[in-house]
């Protein structure tokens, strides 16, 4: 082959037209148009276009294929693709790449925002600053220190017995320099009772030697009964009743009084 059709040849393979027919028909007239392109040597270029339809039959397959390149074309060919084609993937993707002749492809697959491996957070989310100091128990506030007196007077004729029943909160005497024990009645723990009948007849009782001055506080009650009392004349009459208790700045004194009765 000449070098004269060597270069028609390789502009022919380089820069082939779009085919109008059959492939092998498409080929033969490119033949037939360098016949006439070139008079001298005829016998050489139909030798040669003989070679070339056989390798391009051989190789073409239907109307979109292109000649296939065997040598190393003198100038740079560059071959230029469409869009990629295809159903779009709804999943997200992750990113990879591969170098196919000369570029890169992106791949992805894979949903963006997700954590790979096992990384989950663990352990106790603290909040504030610092420690936490726990406030005290709230203690009850303290019971007021009084005494309150029930009387129930039982009237039988002329003569009338009374039930007292005292309770509330009192400071303990002391004796001796001390608290009186803590098994002491609550009755005893006061400086001692008084009782006018209203007739001009008085009663009551003595706290001993008991002094006020102590610290110690005690809620306690009890009910007890009085001495009896006979009226000489029928008519009404008010019974008086008095104790006296220890607070913090010594002795104080609780009066009840009731109606009573006879005929």
């Amino acid at each position: 082959m000449t070098d004269d059709l060597k270069q028609q040849f390789e502009r022919l393979v380089a820069d082939p037209p779009p085919p109008s027919a059959m492939p092998s028909e498409s080929v033969f007239a490119r033949v037939r148009t360098a016949r006439r392109r070139r008079t001298a040597g005829a016998l050489t270029l139909a030798a040669a276009a003989v070679v070339a339809v056989a390798v391009a039959a051989g190789n073409l397959a239907d109307f979109n294929s292109s000649p296939p390149i065997t040598n190393s074309p003198s100038a740079p060919v560059t071959v230029v693709t469409g869009p990629p084609t295809g159903t779009p993937s709804t999943t997200a993707p992750t990113t990879a790449s591969s170098a196919t002749t000369g570029s890169t492809h992106r791949t992805t697959t894979g949903t963006p925002g997700t954590p790979t491996g096992s990384e989950r957070p663990t352990g106790t989310t603290t909040t504030g600053a610092g420690t936490t100091n726990t406030p005290p128990p709230v203690q009850p506030p303290a019971h007021p220190i009084q005494v309150g007196v029930v009387l129930k007077p039982t009237i039988t004729g002329r003569t009338v017995a009374v039930k007292v029943t005292v309770s509330g909160t009192v400071i303990v005497p002391r004796a001796d320099g001390k608290d009186l024990p803590a098994d002491t009645s609550f009755l005893n723990l006061s400086g001692g009772t008084q009782y006018y009948w209203g007739d001009g007849e008085q009663g009551g009782s003595d706290g001993g030697a008991v002094q006020c001055g102590g610290k110690t506080r005690r809620t306690g009650s009890e009910t007890y009964s009085i001495e009896t009392h006979t009226y000489t004349k029928p008519g009404t009459y008010t019974l008086r009743y008095v104790v006296s208790y220890c607070n913090t700045k010594g002795g104080f004194t609780t009066t009840k009084t009731a109606k009573v009765t006879v005929k």
